[in-house]
């Protein structure tokens, strides 16, 4: 019988530091609790270790997003205290945005918590999701590290910046003009949020964007625990990606998709 894996926090920082973590950085976290094996205090653990890591200076980002629930939906109340994302981002985002010190974002799909002195920065308007003034914009300012804890490239919500950027003709906007916002405070306001959905029949591939970011060197990865670590900067994500998507306009299609968007353009 295969020994469980457990996982302190100080092997957690460890292999922050060893992926380029460091005092002062922003940072947005998909993670995955289950994948490291028993984790020693659970969730808080994993949060502590970013947050101490980065220190006092530094800010943690994690999703919060509500996209299954509510992007298909034409009257929503997104409630930023109280709308779980523990069934669509996991255990360690939900822990943390519920922590007293986490701000939370206002978009209605694609929310984000923060901790730290950049959290009022990469809240967004609320409008985009991940356009103009929007909290994955702020990040590529702020050249925030994308960081990944036992999830792959599939995860990868900073290649929609890209897209948007590009304006891919596979995805379209709507509104959420018959839905609100609760604020902490109980004040219930209309949402301003606009998301860029894909059209029926078209499909994501992100995955395979880890062997080109690889050939590009501008990975970094460890392992804590079963866990895969991978850490890249949202800039270098951008970048490098928007030159694909330059010479192929549907790079980040699965092949089928692809297919159907020469069809549909031909």
């Amino acid at each position: 019988m295969k020994k469980e894996v457990r996982v302190t926090k100080e092997e957690v920082k460890k292999g922050l530091n060893r992926v380029g973590l460091k005092e002062e950085d922003v940072v947005l976290v998909h993670s995955s609790l289950s994948s490291f094996g028993y984790v020693e205090g659970g969730p808080d653990t994993i949060i502590d270790a970013l947050l101490e890591t980065v220190g006092k200076k530094g800010t943690v980002v994690m999703p919060t997003f509500t996209w299954d629930s509510f992007h298909d939906k034409e009257r929503v109340v997104f409630d930023l205290v109280n709308t779980s994302v523990k069934s669509e981002v996991g255990i360690i985002p939900e822990t943390f945005r519920k922590r007293k010190e986490a701000r939370r974002s206002l978009h209605i799909c694609h929310s984000v918590a923060a901790i730290g002195p950049h959290s009022e920065d990469v809240m967004g308007e609320g409008v985009s999701g991940f356009g103009k003034g929007s909290t994955f914009e702020q990040l590529y300012k702020l050249d925030a590290w994308n960081l990944f804890l036992g999830v792959g490239f599939n995860s990868c919500t900073a290649l929609h910046a890209v897209e948007e950027f590009m304006q891919v003709p596979y995805r379209y906007y709507r509104d959420f003009r018959n839905c609100f916002v609760i604020l902490p405070d109980g004040t219930k306001i209309p949402s301003k949020s606009v998301e860029y959905l894909r059209k029926d029949g078209y499909e994501n591939d992100f995955q395979k964007m880890e062997k080109i970011f690889i050939e590009h060197n501008v990975l970094h990865t460890c392992k804590i625990g079963e866990a895969k670590i991978i850490n890249v900067k949202i800039r270098d994500i951008f970048d490098i990606t928007k030159r694909y998507l330059e010479k192929d306009i549907g790079f980040l299609l699965t092949a089928e998709s692809k297919k159907l968007l020469k069809k549909e353009f031909e």
